[in-house]
């Protein structure tokens, strides 16, 4: 799954430190910094992975319901 940090150059270093110690959370890729146009604002793409913690169980994919 792709994610998308925008905010400051700190914020987003913040946040995508943070999402790196989530548990069940594996980040697999990180972009470089774009710059928004006309701010000074940044954008980060993450590309994370979804694991399995203790308590977790599997579920349906978002789309895939029961079909009659």
């Amino acid at each position: 799954m792709k994610l998308r940090l925008h905010g400051t150059w700190a914020e987003c270093a913040a946040a995508a430190e943070r999402l790196r110690r989530t548990p069940g959370l594996h980040i697999t890729d990180q972009s470089r910094p774009y710059p928004d146009r006309g701010g000074d604002l940044i954008r980060v793409y993450l590309t994370v992975r979804l694991g399995l913690t203790s308590g977790d169980r599997p579920s349906q994919h978002v789309g895939e319901g029961r079909r009659r």
